[in-house]
């Protein structure tokens, strides 16, 4: 297995997070049952405590020795298999005890020394010889003072052999689950995997000639669905941007294909026989009508391609919306003359947005343009600028034609061509600038046309933000 892979680390961390949270858990089960156990044993040697205490009762510690002679206290402590009790005076002498020698035993005198300033029960565990004893100090109390201690322990062997026995099973347990654990990791990680898996291997399939296939979207709901429709809007953005690409080449060699080879056939003619100057310079002029048409759809497929870069327009970048509209309004008046159309406008005063002139410019004259083209003489057209909210809103009204329901959906996609424009001179580029250079700027721009009731263009921008 890749030690780099995602499946080998997710197999990793699953395992440890496993066996981390696995040794906790036996490890507080260990200690609950020895604890357990302990206080077990501490509630014993706590109950027989008070059973001597009782015993001894207001007897001077001196007179213990003689509570051990009583059948019955012999009966109950002395015979109890490996049971301490130990009585001293306040001294620190050994008063009383149920092990023989206890007064020449090192560790009793040493424990018996360390607890002379014990005043309340205390627990130790000590060996005595080859037994592990749990012993309880409990200060005896007569008259409100402290007058000895009395000493009693329990063996602890038989529990703690019972520890190791608990340590080694859950040891064993541990390991004998280890190998399933960590299988376990592993087909976790894979099936976790396995949909992101599926979704790499059917991208991989994908190629720019079928870009309208989708990847398989796994029905888990979480987190692989959504990477899963993420990837198939982005392949549909990239089959959308393909094919305009390819429909763009294509309509762009259409429209220099013919003016080319109408220039290239008028020149040729020309050149054919000699000419006189009068036909030379009817030559020309025909010559000067293609090349200008070359230019204009020149200048549209550049003004294309800057849109199609998504230059961030600097806002830094000022432009005076009413001058731009004063200007522009001019320019219809005189390409509205030849055909007799009145042009009205009402021009909101120190109109601000943010953007390039020339774009904007640009933009509005194209509908403008459109506008002169499609009224008949002797018609109206109307330019409005306004404020609306915090957008600068530019309305171009026409007594036109009007555009087709039909052709409505489609008026501002690149070469598109209206069913009742078949007469016109124009190249379908004009709309589609215009809505990419609004849009550029934040702005939108919309159209409502009705046939034979004219056509009415809104260009919402925003307006410059206040310093």
């Amino acid at each position: 297995m890749n030690k780099k892979s995602i499946r080998f680390r997710l197999t990793l961390w699953y395992s440890i997070a496993f066996f981390v949270s696995t040794a906790i858990v036996f490890a507080v089960f260990f200690y609950i049952t020895k604890q357990t156990l302990l206080n077990q044993t501490d509630r014993s040697i706590i109950a027989h405590a008070e059973t001597l205490t009782k015993m001894v009762g207001d007897e001077q510690p001196s007179m213990a020795q003689g509570v051990f002679n009583q059948g019955i206290i012999s009966q109950q402590f002395m015979e109890m298999p490996g049971m301490l009790v130990l009585i001293t005076d306040k001294s620190g002498k050994i008063t009383g005890s149920s092990q023989v020698g206890a007064d020449e035993n090192t560790i009793l005198k040493d424990l018996i020394e360390k607890s002379s300033n014990i005043i309340k029960p205390t627990f130790v565990e000590r060996r005595i010889g080859t037994t592990t004893l749990r012993i309880g100090v409990f200060p005896i109390i007569q008259n409100g003072e402290s007058n000895g201690l009395i000493f009693m322990g329990d063996p602890v062997d038989a529990i703690y052999d019972s520890f190791k026995s608990l340590i080694l099973t859950l040891t064993a347990v541990y390991l004998l689950i280890a190998i399933p654990a960590i299988i376990g990791s592993y087909l976790l990680a894979k099936s976790a995997l396995q949909p992101i898996q599926k979704i790499s291997s059917d991208l991989q399939s994908i190629t720019s000639q079928d870009l309208n296939r989708h990847v398989a979207v796994p029905n888990t709901e979480d987190e692989v669905s959504e990477l899963a429709v993420t990837f198939n809007e982005l392949l549909q953005r990239l089959h959308e941007s393909f094919k305009r690409e390819r429909q763009f080449i294509g309509d762009v060699a259409h429209e220099l294909k013919t003016p080319v080879a109408t220039l290239k056939g008028e020149i040729e003619l020309a050149l054919s026989k000699k000419r006189t100057n009068e036909e030379y310079k009817n030559a020309f002029g025909e010559t000067l009508i293609d090349v200008n048409r070359l230019s204009t759809t020149i200048r549209n497929i550049l003004d294309l391609a800057w849109i199609g870069a998504d230059k961030a327009i600097s806002t830094n970048q000022q432009t005076d919306l009413t001058a731009v509209l004063v200007e522009l309004k001019d320019i219809a008046v005189k390409l509205a003359a030849q055909k007799h159309i009145t042009v009205k406008s009402h021009i909101a005063e120190g109109i601000q947005v943010t953007g390039s002139e020339d774009k904007l410019s640009r933009a509005i004259l194209n509908i403008l343009d459109n506008a002169v083209k499609y009224t008949p003489k002797n018609e109206t057209i109307s330019i409005f600028l306004r404020t609306k909210n915090s957008e600068a809103v530019v309305e171009v009204i026409d007594s036109g034609n009007g555009i087709l329901e039909k052709d409505l959906p489609h008026i501002f996609d690149r070469f598109y061509r209206g069913s009742k424009t078949a007469k016109t001179l124009g190249s379908g580029l004009g709309l589609a600038i215009a809505q990419g250079i609004i849009e550029s700027h934040g702005g939108t721009i919309s159209i409502a046309s009705k046939v034979g009731k004219g056509t009415h263009v809104t260009i919402s921008l925003p307006l410059k933000a206040k310093s």
